[in-house]
């Protein structure tokens, strides 16, 4: 069933997307690419938790939550620098951006991602990277977040 959503995705990024949201998302994951180092402050809180869910999968999960002022227009991507078969997870690139309001729901953001990955989790080695882009009174931001685990 897995490997249907997968072709199902692909097939979607391909055909289904226009080339101004291919060159974005293409473009986004050069730049998280290069990225060594996190941005200094965001009005928000981000945090990546990992669970293996079987043998033979670690899931991934990049939070963004309690927002301190409203913001708009999100836009998220992460990056990895594991060996995937998967796209890596955004929002608003190919879908509608979101937007949060400071004390009101919903109050976070989740992308959920997967790496195969046969190990123990205690073991399990991986350089994430999270590019943001949004909008806080019509003035846009962006901002990197880079974590090891």
């Amino acid at each position: 069933m897995k490997k249907v959503l997968i072709i199902i995705l692909l097939i979607f990024f391909v055909c289904g997307c226009t080339s101004s949201e291919k060159k974005d998302y293409l473009n986004y994951i050069d730049e998280l690419k290069s990225v060594e180092k996190s941005s200094d402050s965001y009005p928000f809180n981000i945090e990546i938790k990992y669970d293996k869910i079987t043998s033979k999968e670690v899931r991934y999960q990049v939070i963004l939550d309690s927002v301190k002022k409203d913001i708009n227009d999100i836009t998220i991507i992460c990056y990895h620098n594991k060996k995937t078969d998967d796209i890596y997870p955004s929002m608003g690139i190919f879908d509608e951006k979101e937007s949060l309001k400071k004390d009101k729901k919903p109050s976070g953001l989740i992308l959920v991602g997967y790496i195969p990955y046969k190990g123990d989790i205690e073991d399990f080695n991986i350089t994430m990277k999270v590019l943001v882009k949004y909008k806080i009174d019509n003035k846009e931001y962006k901002i990197h977040y880079v974590t090891k685990k």
